[in-house]
């Protein structure tokens, strides 16, 4: 089954951030285009600003992102983007039921107005721990944003993507068993 890994903000810090390249070596900004979905995965980086004591002044993520809103302008132009069927974005921090933490008003800033440009069909994300799935809002989004939860007992999630030429279908599964939620395309 395909797997896709969107880093986060506890992989950019930590006690084992250092050991995650084992694991995935990246890239962790990137394309794939499977059947009728075309995914685009973005690294949001972190959520607090770059001058924040924890980062003892090494980091620069809002370089970082902007220079992934200038790589996303291209991605959305490309024939792969234009022609799929489906178009889905994964990036970590949400834009929106986020709060107002500085990551999420930058991903907000920067990655919005290019998803509603480009007509994204479907927004995925994590980071709140408070899984919920997010119809369109006129102003704001017009696409489902699709948030998993986790990772404590009874707010951990699972979601599944699954599509043909026709549709697309996401369900959102607690780990209990049950089914969260759903969108339908």
């Amino acid at each position: 089954k395909p797997f896709l890994f969107t880093r986060g903000n506890h992989e950019t810090r930590g006690k084992y951030r250092r050991e995650l390249a084992s694991y995935f070596d990246g890239p962790y900004i990137f394309t794939k285009q499977w059947g009728p979905v075309h995914f685009t995965v973005l690294d949001t980086g972190e959520d607090k600003e770059d001058t924040h004591p924890v980062y003892a002044g090494i980091v620069d993520f809002d370089e970082y992102r902007r220079q992934q809103a200038e790589d996303l302008k291209q991605i959305v132009q490309s024939p792969a983007f234009k022609k799929a069927k489906f178009r889905v974005v994964m990036m970590h921090i949400p834009h929106y039921y986020s709060g107002d933490w500085h990551g999420t008003m930058e991903c907000r800033k920067l990655f919005a107005p290019v998803f509603e440009q480009a007509k994204v069909d479907l927004f995925i994300a994590g980071h709140t721990h408070r899984p919920g799935i997010h119809q369109p809002v006129a102003g704001q989004h017009s696409y489902p944003i699709v948030i998993g939860g986790g990772p404590k007992d009874g707010n951990r999630t699972i979601i599944k993507v699954k599509a043909t030429e026709k549709d697309l279908n996401l369900v959102m599964i607690k780990d209990d068993g049950s089914e969260l939620g759903r969108v339908d395309l």
